[in-house]
């Protein structure tokens, strides 16, 4: 197993893993701002590096921890031409994230692939998704984020043939009548 402390030269992975994947949770608190700040420690079965193709590739048990923040895969590519990361795929049965928020809950969540397209700040979650913080839960087959813009979309893939399933939220009350 390969323990890395380092991540390699250009590659801001931490940030676009925090900014991308938890940013996605249902509530308007954010990550813990120290998290930034933290080492990224990458722990995989093999890595493979290919400076002239800008590729990255963790592949069997994929672990990032950065402060609060993890996330497991069974691989996780980065793709970064030119050194400037596009696109960060991340696959698993499934791959998961959690992250401790600013106000001390813990948001988590998960799907059997998520795609991140870096210039479109667009995450893409598909194949049983969720994202959950304390009891609220949001899940559907596909999860469509948007981190420019905050919108979210979720239920079918029109562009992927025979995406079903339905769209289940569940909101708890966040201020109790008294």
């Amino acid at each position: 197993m390969y323990a890395l402390n380092l991540i390699p030269q250009n590659n801001r992975i931490a940030e676009i893993m925090i900014a991308g994947f938890l940013i996605t949770t249902t509530s308007a608190t954010s990550a813990l701002k120290e998290d930034v700040e933290k080492p990224v420690y990458i722990n995989a079965d093999s890595v493979l590096f290919n400076k002239t193709k800008g590729l990255a590739v963790y592949e069997g048990n994929v672990s990032i921890t950065q402060g609060t923040l993890e996330i497991k895969a069974y691989r996780i590519e980065i793709n970064a031409p030119n050194n400037e990361i596009e696109r960060i795929t991340a696959t698993g049965k499934p791959v998961s994230f959690q992250q401790k928020m600013d106000d001390g809950k813990l948001a988590k969540g998960g799907a059997n692939k998520l795609l991140y397209l870096v210039k479109g700040k667009k995450i893409l979650m598909d194949g049983n998704a969720v994202i959950s913080q304390n009891k609220d839960k949001f899940s559907s087959n596909h999860i469509e984020y948007s981190t420019k813009t905050g919108e979210l979309k979720a239920g079918r893939d029109k562009k992927t043939a025979g995406s079903k399933g339905r769209v289940k939220v569940i909101f708890f009350p966040s201020n109790k009548s008294k």
